[in-house]
């Protein structure tokens, strides 16, 4: 049995894909439970939890965050932010009181030292903004980025940030 076995593998692993086709058609689809067992297998090592590999990098970055933002034009404003898990999961995060002039969360990502903010559009009755920006995490946890917005009129509004984390 064990024999038989090692030249089907044998076999399969020297297979061209038109052969396989065939291959798979009589020796497995007679075998119903064979070829569930081998779907579910495939099926669920390619489902495995990716979450696992950026919950670390996103546990160092949540937290409360003084942040110096400079404008292109040279004014400087202090303010807090928050970065918190998003639910959905894996990279992302969601960022609170963003630029000190957002009412809603501004999303993210975080993976390895890399803070990305991908291009985000907000209406309101008299203007439509769009955000994005990117940065990284120094060895101290310092967040430093750029983020720009754009204005429907036109105008694009660049900015320079340290952030500096407060509490977790």
């Amino acid at each position: 049995m064990y024999q038989r076995t090692r030249e089907k593998i044998y076999q399969f692993k020297t297979m061209t894909m038109s052969l396989l086709t065939t291959w798979i058609r009589v020796n497995l689809l007679p075998h119903g439970s064979t070829v569930l067992v081998i779907v579910a297998s495939l099926f669920m090592a390619a489902c495995s939890d990716d979450d696992d590999k950026f919950s670390a990098d996103v546990e160092k970055a949540v937290g409360t965050y003084l942040v110096e933002d400079t404008a292109e034009w040279g004014d400087v404003e202090s303010y807090t932010i928050t970065i918190k898990k998003s639910s959905a999961g894996g990279p992302h995060v969601e960022i609170t009181n963003f630029g000190d002039i957002m009412y809603v969360p501004i999303k993210a990502t975080i993976t390895g030292k890399v803070f990305n903010i991908p291009a985000q559009t907000f209406s309101e009755t008299s203007m439509t903004i769009t955000i994005s920006g990117e940065g990284g995490f120094e060895e101290d946890g310092t967040l430093g980025f750029q983020y720009i917005i754009e204005v429907d009129n036109g105008s694009i509004l660049e900015h320079e940030c340290v952030a500096v984390k407060q509490t977790n």
